[in-house]
């Protein structure tokens, strides 16, 4: 064990002995998360999703391997924003490499890419054609207009689009499982009120709050995901005389130390589990 031991701090009669603590699953799966978490680690030269991340309700229906962090970001946009909303982006002119423009010679909606892998060839082609009536009707084709979409793109709707929805951007480096992660991480207004509608207090409205929370708990995994995770022993000075048969050999006062107390699983700094076990235990100095 004292090779996972971080760091030894005597306070008085005690001594606080700082673990890795490596018994630990992902908070994403064993806690009760204000926000969503879809991450990548990096594995091979690439990135692939974690199956301890929450990629299951934008799975599309298909495998873990089957989907990637564009795939999940399709649909949730196709979930979270309007169609109306994604046309108006592309109408906007908002997208480098995509427009929707209605064509007067086949009177039709074109979505349109600008295919540069094409190289001195490279034009706009079209993806998808629709009728008109068939967006006058609602007809719902949110899936396609995003089909071929990078991922920042992606993202760049659900932020501006969404309504009662926040997503970030997130990723970490770290020593162990991989030397990189990235992922997102969103909230609903109805996921927020059943788990983390409290009081504002300082905070402008339930978006900086549910933001705040999400920062939380990415560092608790980020902690977990790099070994960063603690536990701690709390043992006791106990004082006693060794007594020696030989009657020429002179007893002698030593002492030992005994375990009093310890626990596991703290996302926290060293020095900040130090702080709450000589606050709970109420350790202090001898005089």
């Amino acid at each position: 064990m004292n090779d996972l031991l971080i760091e030894t701090r005597e306070i008085g009669n005690h001594r606080i002995k700082i673990y890795y603590d490596t018994n630990n699953t992902c908070p994403v799966k064993d806690w009760d998360m204000g926000g969503c978490y879809v991450f990548e680690h990096l594995e091979n030269g690439r990135y692939w999703l974690s199956s301890d991340c929450d990629w299951k309700e934008y799975s599309g229906g298909y495998s873990l391997r089957d989907n990637s962090m564009s795939d999940i970001l399709q649909r949730m946009a196709a979930d979270v924003v309007e169609q109306k909303d994604i046309i108006a982006h592309y109408k906007a002119g908002k997208m480098k490499d995509v427009r929707f423009i209605y064509n007067r010679h086949t009177r039709m909606w074109e979505l349109q890419h600008y295919l540069r892998w094409k190289g001195v060839n490279a034009n706009w082609e079209t993806q998808l054609e629709i009728e008109p009536y068939e967006l006058k009707a609602d007809a719902d084709y949110r899936m396609e207009l995003l089909e071929g979409l990078e991922e920042e793109d992606l993202l760049a709707i659900i932020q501006k689009y969404a309504k009662d929805f926040v997503i970030k951007e997130w990723s970490s480096s770290g020593y162990s499982q991989g030397d990189h992660m990235r992922g997102i991480a969103y909230m609903s207004k109805e996921h927020f009120d059943k788990t983390c509608g409290f009081s504002h207090g300082h905070y402008k409205d339930w978006k900086e709050q549910a933001l705040h929370v999400i920062d939380g708990e990415i560092k608790c995994i980020e902690m977990w995901a790099w070994g960063d995770v603690k536990g701690y022993v709390l043992e006791k000075k106990v004082p006693f005389t060794k007594v020696y048969a030989d009657e020429e050999r002179e007893d002698e006062e030593d002492i030992e130390w005994e375990e009093v107390d310890s626990c596991w699983g703290y996302y926290l700094e060293t020095e900040e589990l130090i702080a709450e076990v000589i606050a709970e235990h109420d350790l202090k100095e001898v005089a």
